[in-house]
Formats: C-alpha cells, sequence, structure tokens
C-alpha cells in the first residue's frame, strides 16, 4: 500500500511539472508567418542595428517585439538604421496595433494592409507620401521631419494625436475627421502649406494646435 502511495505521489508531481511547463511554452509561440515577416524586414536592411537573433523561434525575446495571442501586435524600430520596410512584409503582420519606426531612412511605406493600427510614429525618416485610408482606428500618428507633400486623415475618426511639423506640403492638408474637437495635438508645418481644412468649429483651432504662420484654417481648402 505504501509503494503504492509513493508511485501516485511520484506520477502526480510528473503530471504537475509537465503541465506547468507546457504553460511556460505557450506564451512564445507566435504565428510562422509573422516570424518570418520580421525576419525579411532584418533581411532587407543589412546594416541595420538591431540585436536580433533571427535563429532563436522565440520573437517575443527579440528587442522591440511584443508578441499577444501569437502575434506580433507591437513593434518598435526606432533609430535602427531601417532604409526599407516591405510591403511583403508588412502585410503579414496584421495583427499590429503599434509600429514605431523612426529616426531611420525609408522613402515608402505601405500600411494598407495594417488595419488593427492605433499608433503609428514615423518621424524623422525621409517619407514623400503616406496613406492611411486603410487604418482607420488610428489613434496616433507622427509624422514630422519627412518629406511629405499630401496628406489626407478625414477618414481617421479615432485620431486625436496628429504631428507633421517639418514637411514639405505643397498646398493644404485635410484633417477633417469629424473629431477635431478631441484632438488634443495636431502638429503641421511647411513653408509652402497655406490651408489646413477643418471641421466645422475648427476654424479658429483649439489648444495645443499649432501650423506653419503662412497658413490658415478653413472648412473647405481649395
Amino acid at each position: 500500500m505504501k509503494i503504492f502511495k509513493h508511485l501516485t505521489l511520484i506520477l502526480a508531481i510528473l503530471l504537475i511539472t509537465a503541465c506547468n511547463s507546457d504553460d511556460d511554452a505557450t506564451p512564445n509561440y507566435v504565428l510562422e508567418s509573422d516570424r518570418d515577416a520580421l525576419i525579411e524586414i532584418y533581411n532587407a536592411n543589412t546594416n541595420n542595428t538591431l540585436s536580433w537573433d533571427i535563429t532563436s523561434t522565440d520573437v517575443s525575446t527579440w528587442d522591440g517585439v511584443t508578441v499577444e495571442d501569437s502575434r506580433v501586435a507591437v513593434l518598435s524600430i526606432g533609430s535602427s538604421n531601417i532604409d526599407d520596410l516591405p510591403t511583403t512584409a508588412l502585410q503579414k503582420l496584421t495583427a499590429l496595433r503599434s509600429l514605431v519606426a523612426n529616426n531611420n531612412s525609408f522613402l515608402t511605406i505601405n500600411v494598407s494592409h495594417n488595419i488593427n493600427l492605433k499608433n503609428l510614429q514615423l518621424f524623422d525618416n525621409n517619407l514623400t507620401a503616406i496613406d492611411v485610408s486603410n487604418n482607420t482606428l488610428l489613434e496616433q500618428l507622427l509624422l514630422e521631419g519627412n518629406n511629405l507633400e499630401n496628406l489626407d486623415v478625414s477618414m481617421l475618426v479615432n485620431l486625436t494625436d496628429l504631428k507633421g511639423g517639418s514637411n514639405s506640403f505643397s498646398n493644404s492638408v485635410n484633417i477633417a475627421n469629424g473629431n477635431n474637437a478631441n484632438m488634443w495635438r495636431m502638429e503641421l508645418g511647411s513653408s509652402t502649406l497655406s490651408c489646413v481644412q477643418v471641421d466645422a468649429g475648427a476654424t479658429d483651432g483649439f489648444t495645443g494646435w499649432s501650423i506653419s504662420s503662412n497658413a490658415s484654417y478653413s472648412t473647405h481648402c481649395l
């Protein structure tokens, strides 16, 4: 009887240990296509300063990568000597809610497949254009210090934070998203910016808003 009790106890301990091991391993799993996308970004930038061990299958240990529910949810690769964010990589990262890629040197970016983005920080790059028409969940969009000529965020009804100073806007920018009253920060700057299209009731701007001295607010920019 004593031997049977000892065997039962040993088996119970082994079962608990096995279950705990399985639980510990679960958070490290990530969809393989997400890992492939990160590796593609890494390989596309041979001079990057990312400290990723791309031989590791646990991408949650890679700097700037946050995994939630087996998907890459946050990618923070600012100041990493990135000059290319391949569309084929970004279109796999469909669960991204935050992309921080400031202080790099890429010219283009396609975030049309990243429809879950709420935070997009791309300031201090070399962007000449950006299309955020599919990113209607965006709450923060930081684009200052680029070479943007046009910008339309009128479809971003959740946007409350927009920075676009030190760009090359050719004439007007449309920020009339129906949510201007809740935008706690809005900054736009360009020597050639003349008009910022806003919601009705926002033609005097709000606290926290700033535009080039040569520009004005209007509900209808030509």
